[in-house]
């Protein structure tokens, strides 16, 4: 004869099971070692896992089209801010230089449109003219360094972050090439037409 299990003994069997389990749990989890952060990111790649997989059989592709317009926007954003501050950085260095060039320009332009100029006026202009060059490249690098620095103080430290170094390079090197040559399209004809090239 088969004896019968009441509410109560069966309810009683079925919490003993439940703490079991639960003290198997827990001495599982102390095997494997999890702290915080890792729970974090194995619930994270399980999350997602379950949001692919949902995506995927029952939402036609529709959040994972989200989410790349989603990453792209953000990508996109970071980016803008990076080059506004790059780009902010190497325009006040080319404003710095700038200073310095429309001087040199504008005393050889004065000198050049003097009704009379002598050989010896060209050659001392010629030198003032290489002079100040070589000083305003010397002054637009050393304030794109400083600016440089300024940018990279806080990466430098954290040595987990240096393709964050490259990138900012990269950014830099792009705004001074664009820069210098919206610059010397400008400049060009510029000192061109001044005397010491004719």
């Amino acid at each position: 004869m088969q004896r019968w299990l009441n509410g109560d003994q069966l309810a009683s069997i079925y919490v003993e099971r439940i703490v079991l389990y639960m003290k198997w749990i827990r001495k599982f989890v102390k095997r494997l070692d999890l702290n915080k952060q890792k729970v974090i990111s194995v619930a994270f790649a399980i999350g997602f896992t379950m949001m692919v997989f949902v995506d995927t059989n029952y939402l036609d592709h529709t959040l994972l089209s989200t989410a790349y317009i989603f990453s792209l926007t953000l990508i996109a954003v970071v980016l803008l801010a990076v080059m506004l501050l790059a780009g902010f950085a190497v325009y006040k260095a080319v404003i710095h230089a700038s200073v310095g060039f429309g001087v040199i320009i504008f005393m050889a332009k004065t000198y050049c449109d003097l009704p009379s100029t002598t050989p010896e006026g060209i050659e001392a202009l010629t030198a003032l003219w290489t002079i100040g060059l070589v000083y305003i490249f010397y002054e637009f690098g050393n304030k794109l360094q400083e600016a440089y620095k300024i940018h990279t103080d806080k990466i430098k430290k954290d040595e987990k972050k240096a393709w964050e170094q490259k990138v900012l390079v990269i950014i830099y090197l792009v705004f001074v090439v664009m820069y210098l040559s919206l610059i010397a399209q400008v400049l060009t004809p510029i000192a061109l037409d001044l005397c010491i090239y004719k």
